[in-house]
């Protein structure tokens, strides 16, 4: 896919013409992100992204923004990879893809407190066994655990968690996955996952 130089300018020139390859048009309700919005991805290169979309939907990752004091955007996420971290958005360790959805709380909210609560958790390891409260986080529980009001209550709702694919069969790299941990697959364990995140009743679409 063609990646656009910054996502200043994707935003800028995002009502110019739009072929069949490139995004679709969105009405955007504001020309730049703000602090506490949230990228949902819709990816699918990697055998997790793939299981992901297959048990729980489109979006296979979540990350939160940061605006800072000079105007450079931020994104504080949990991966696979790094754990939890906080990279430049659109720089080569997080670039931009069409493959990105922003939300937006509607309801008001303290977001130097979100940022600043996410971002007590860079550092921590990604949760490979999607477990509550084991000093680990994958994205849509870093979300959950940042998003949280004055009375300590999650803005978020949790559930049980699903790894079964849509004919109710468990996949097999999930089976594989869990082996490998030494542990059976938490299937009904309270947690989050980027779509059921992304229904929230107080989250809406920008673009």
């Amino acid at each position: 896919m063609k990646r656009f130089a910054t996502f200043l300018t994707f935003l800028l020139f995002f009502a110019g013409n739009a072929t069949s390859q490139e995004v679709e048009r969105h009405a955007v309700k504001a020309d730049c992100l703000m602090s506490g919005d949230l990228l949902f991805y819709k990816e699918d290169q990697s055998d997790m992204e793939r299981a992901i979309s297959k048990s729980t939907g489109k979006y296979t990752h979540v990350s939160l923004v940061e605006c800072d004091s000079t105007g450079n955007l931020w994104v504080i996420e949990a991966t696979t990879g790094q754990g939890v971290r906080r990279v430049m958005l659109d720089s080569q360790d997080c670039p931009i893809s069409h493959n990105i959805d922003v939300y937006r709380l509607s309801v008001p909210y303290d977001t130097a407190a979100v940022i600043t609560r996410a971002k007590s958790f860079i550092g921590q390891p990604y949760d490979d066994s999607f477990l509550p409260d084991n000093g680990a986080l994958y994205c849509s529980e870093l979300i959950y655990e940042a998003f949280i009001d004055a009375d300590g209550k999650h803005l978020f709702q949790s559930q049980p968690m699903n790894f079964r694919d849509r004919h109710g069969k468990m996949p097999k790299y999930w089976k594989r996955h869990f082996k490998k941990i030494g542990m059976e697959v938490p299937e009904g364990v309270e947690g989050t996952n980027p779509t059921d995140m992304s229904q929230s009743p107080l989250l809406i679409k920008v673009y």
